[in-house]
Formats: structure tokens, C-alpha cells, sequence
């Protein structure tokens, strides 16, 4: 099982990210939110797109922000599966964009627990829309 973050896996595209802001809908565990939007799926793209943020306002040295971002990624990495399956047979992309809300660093297992939430909660909503 590939367990990896692929480059392409992050999502950049200035358009992309407009469209989940402006049209997605959101998820929130706490200290988590995730914006969400499904899209039809371009030639050549990954099934799922994500993007991570921790806001400045909330974190003014780099170094925190940084270790929270590794945190998040990672455990999206390692729980993507979760997603992952369901998505695999239909022809839509999903993007998803987490930010991170609380105004104190959480451990790396807070973090992962919240996540692994949102993504059932993001894989139930996906399995009620067929």
C-alpha cells in the first residue's frame, strides 16, 4: 500500500483553491476545519487534492506554523486511505483544504484522532451522494 504524499496530491492551483473558498462546503472538528469541494475530474489529476494552513495570526513564528503543518500532513498522509477507496470509482476529484483553528500547538495524536473524523464524516457524506 502506497502510503506516500505525492507532489501532485497537494493542491496549488490558484483556481482550485478559489473554487473550494468560495463555493466548498466545511467540515469542523475542532481544532481542525476542512473546506471541501468536488469537482469533475480533469485529465491527468489526482483523485484527491489537498492543501494545509495554519494561520499566522494564531502562530507569529514560522517554526510553530511549520511543525503544525508537518503534523497535519502527516496524518493525512497516513489516514488518506479512508478516502481514498470510495473516491477511487467515480469519475469526480475532490479538493480539500484543512486549517488548522486552535490558538496552541496539539500534540501529533490530537491531531490525527481529528482527522481521521473528518475524513469518515468527508467518506459518508461522498457515499450518500451517489
Amino acid at each position: 500500500m502506497n502510503q506516500d504524499l505525492k507532489r501532485a496530491e497537494i493542491l496549488k492551483s490558484k483556481i482550485k483553491l478559489d473554487l473550494v473558498f468560495k463555493e466548498g462546503n466545511s467540515i469542523t472538528q475542532f481544532p481542525i476545519k476542512c473546506i471541501f469541494k468536488k469537482i469533475d475530474l480533469e485529465q491527468n489529476s489526482e483523485k484527491i487534492q489537498v492543501g494545509f494552513s495554519v494561520p499566522k495570526r494564531l502562530f507569529k513564528k514560522a517554526v510553530d506554523r511549520n511543525l503544525l503543518k508537518r503534523r497535519l500532513r502527516e496524518a493525512y498522509r497516513r489516514n488518506k486511505q479512508i478516502l481514498k477507496d470510495p473516491i477511487e470509482q467515480k469519475d469526480k476529484q475532490l479538493l480539500l483544504f484543512l486549517i488548522y483553528l486552535a490558538n496552541k500547538p496539539l500534540s501529533y495524536q490530537d491531531i490525527e484522532d481529528k482527522i481521521v473524523l473528518i475524513l469518515q464524516e468527508l467518506k459518508e457524506q461522498y457515499e450518500q451522494a451517489i
